[in-house]
């Protein structure tokens, strides 16, 4: 992957930028695109800040200054600077050229000094809504939340769990219930309202514990 599309790629969030590439971005593509964003920004501020006071001093009346001038001093001529300082900052393309100045600031420095990747913030932004949007989508497509079903055998030796929602289990997972410790078999699929289905096994005396998952029935009840 050339540096070019590199920084391009780097104001993308992660989940844009799996639209275009399952690589990692290094960070020396937010550390280019970081560095242009900031200096042209500057370039940007600069130049429309001269634009701008050139405009409007030649709107304002020479008279009226000489006369401010007389009546109050040469204090009253300087003042006249940081008053259409002050106005240019306030206008909403100035702001915006700053917010660039800083955010591409703060990109380089993450990527000079944590070695990271930071995308552009209104992008990052994006995506976090857009992922929100997502959830309540799943969420409403999964039905109403239920208390798991668990069916264990005579013997004890399995756990059937049906869920209405999905668990984060796999092969590793240590399952703790009732005091017995279970590992993940397989996972199946069944009809609404309780379409996920595990099966379980009690782990050997002998197994590997990787780490224990404390499973509650109502769990699924929980919104996060």
């Amino acid at each position: 992957m050339n540096i070019f599309t590199s920084a391009l790629l780097s104001l993308l969030p992660k989940r844009y930028r799996a639209l275009f590439t399952s690589y990692a971005i290094p960070c020396e593509g937010a550390l280019v695109s970081g560095i242009f964003q900031t200096f042209a920004s500057l370039g940007l501020l600069f130049r429309g800040y001269y634009a701008y006071i050139n405009a409007r001093m030649a709107q304002l009346p020479t008279e009226a200054l000489l006369k401010a001038g007389e009546n109050n001093g040469e204090s009253a001529i300087m003042l006249v600077g940081p008053l259409l300082v002050l106005e240019y900052i306030l206008h909403f393309t100035t702001i915006l050229l700053l917010f660039m100045v800083i955010e591409g600031a703060v990109r380089v420095i993450a990527a000079v000094g944590a070695k990271e990747t930071l995308p552009d913030l209104p992008l990052f932004l994006l995506a976090k809504l857009h992922s929100r949007i997502d959830a309540e989508s799943d969420e409403r497509s999964l039905g109403a939340r239920l208390r798991d079903e668990i069916h264990i055998d005579p013997a004890g030796m399995s756990l059937e769990i049906k869920s209405c929602r999905p668990k984060q289990w796999n092969q590793l997972t240590t399952v703790s219930h009732d005091g017995q410790l279970y590992e993940l078999v397989s996972e199946q699929k069944a009809p609404a309202p309780r379409p996920f289905v595990y099966l379980l096994r009690k782990k050997p005396p002998t197994a590997v514990i990787r780490g224990i998952y404390a499973y509650d029935p109502d769990e699924a009840l929980q919104t996060k």
